[in-house]
């Protein structure tokens, strides 16, 4: 996420891991905007503070919806973010985006134009499935019809992504029971599961809102009963990198 402050550091320790499949997680609402100034999309610091692309989504959707420049700016950030991550080393995996919003209309075209300039072979597309674990709103829905529609423009490229998507409802709730429930419930074929694990240390809840429930889900993920559980059904953990492509097979991990 390279708006963050932590950018740099997060570059540096991902590009000494070459497992590591990692993907750039373009934002427009949070962090500080790299592309220059951006009169539509960025809000001016205050007392020599520098520029934030701190917003809701509503008010993100607002400007792209009524300003042409918003949607120039938003390109024009996009791409200086995948740039700062390209200087720094990665080699990225796949594109997303902070809070989902490239599946919006208006920034489908964005994203897959970008990921054909920069020739990064994949893009999510949150086509969330629901396992019966948890209950999907109504917000999640809406977000899994527009993934479909970005699948869809995805179908003619030879952009990839996955074929289905699951961790919209269940956000900070991947406990170790909670896989035990749900991997005898995953489809076949291709999916991605997204999950937030990490160590709370300086973290608050004024930059994110969760906060103890990444200590919940690196417990889940690593807990010896979750790994046990995917290797007696036979389920093969990829990254974005272990993608088939359109022309071949899937590469097999290591």
């Amino acid at each position: 996420m390279c708006t963050m402050p932590d950018a740099a550091r997060a570059a540096k320790l991902a590009t000494g891991e070459p497992k590591l499949g990692v993907g750039i997680h373009l934002c427009l609402t949070q962090g500080t905007p790299l592309a220059g100034e951006l009169r539509v999309l960025a809000k001016a610091g205050a007392n020599g503070q520098a520029a934030s692309l701190n917003q809701s989504v509503p008010e993100l959707l607002h400007k792209l919806q009524w300003y042409r420049a918003a949607r120039n700016e938003a390109r024009r950030e996009w791409q200086a973010q995948i740039e700062f991550a390209l200087a720094a080393g990665i080699k990225p995996t796949h594109l997303d985006s902070h809070k989902h919003v490239h599946h919006w209309p208006l920034l489908q075209n964005i994203i897959i134009d970008l990921a054909k300039t920069y020739q990064i072979p994949a893009i999510r597309c949150a086509r969330e499935i629901n396992p019966g674990a948890v209950r999907s709103g109504a917000g999640y829905r809406i977000l899994s019809l527009l993934a479909r529609k970005l699948a869809k423009k995805l179908g003619p490229t030879s952009i990839q992504t996955t074929d289905w998507f699951y961790g919209l409802a269940a956000t900070g709730a991947f406990s170790e029971q909670h896989w035990l429930a749900i991997l005898d419930r995953l489809p076949s074929g291709i999916g991605e599961i997204m999950i937030h694990p990490g160590k709370i240390e300086d973290v608050t809840a004024s930059s994110t809102r969760l906060v103890e429930e990444r200590e919940l889900e690196w417990r889940g993920v690593t807990a010896p009963s979750v790994r046990q559980a995917v290797s007696d059904r036979q389920i093969l953990l990829h990254t974005f990198a272990g993608l088939p492509s359109k022309t071949g097979p899937i590469e097999q991990p290591d």
